[in-house]
């Protein structure tokens, strides 16, 4: 058995400080030492490989606060990278095990309750994608469908897939929040 060596007190908050980068090191070996086994075990499930990127991710996040002015880009994008690949995860294991009922209720009742708090909801999107060969192809996705279906080229509708669609709605929700104060900013101007 391993033993990590913290001054935190069980059921204590202790006063604000920085990032100890060993403790963070050590958080780190213990979240490998826990959650790697279930990641790495033959047909391991999405919350196995989830635990295994967040394990991970704790890792690459101690090497970040280590890390000097050169290395802050890379060690940044690698955390940033392992907690969206457990993200992936945790949305494909929401869409085996919660039925799609009640997906489909929790994106109305998220949209709902965002316009209840006055946040802006992304009605529309229009996305030109570049493909190889430098062909763009235009999607559109409404408020009314964007979680379930996008139009592609010339007005062809197809099928988002369950996990894809838990992406989608978060990615909407995502950039109404970014561009909320840059619309209230217009509203206050006109």
């Amino acid at each position: 058995m391993t033993i990590y060596k913290t001054t935190a007190v069980p059921g204590q908050l202790t006063p604000p400080a920085p990032l100890d980068p060993q403790a963070v090191r050590q958080l780190g070996q213990h979240a490998l030492d826990v959650l790697m086994p279930a990641a790495i075990e033959p047909g391991s499930t999405p919350l196995g490989e989830a635990a295994g990127q967040i394990a991970a991710a704790l890792c690459s996040l101690a090497r970040l606060v280590e890390a000097d002015a050169d290395d802050q880009l890379a060690q940044g994008e690698d955390v940033v990278e392992r907690l969206r690949r457990a993200s992936l995860r945790v949305h494909e294991h929401m869409v085996a095990t919660v039925p799609a009922a009640d997906l489909e209720a929790r994106s109305a009742g998220l949209i709902e309750s965002c316009i209840e708090e006055g946040l802006p909801v992304v009605a529309s999107v229009s996305a030109d994608l570049v493909l190889s060969g430098g062909r763009t192809v235009r999607v559109r996705l409404t408020k009314e469908t964007a979680h379930q279906e996008a139009e592609v080229g010339d007005g062809d509708t197809v099928r988002i897939p369950a996990a894809d669609h838990l992406l989608v709605r978060d990615g909407l929700h995502e950039l109404g929040r970014v561009l909320a104060p840059l619309t209230q900013e217009a509203i206050t101007q006109a």
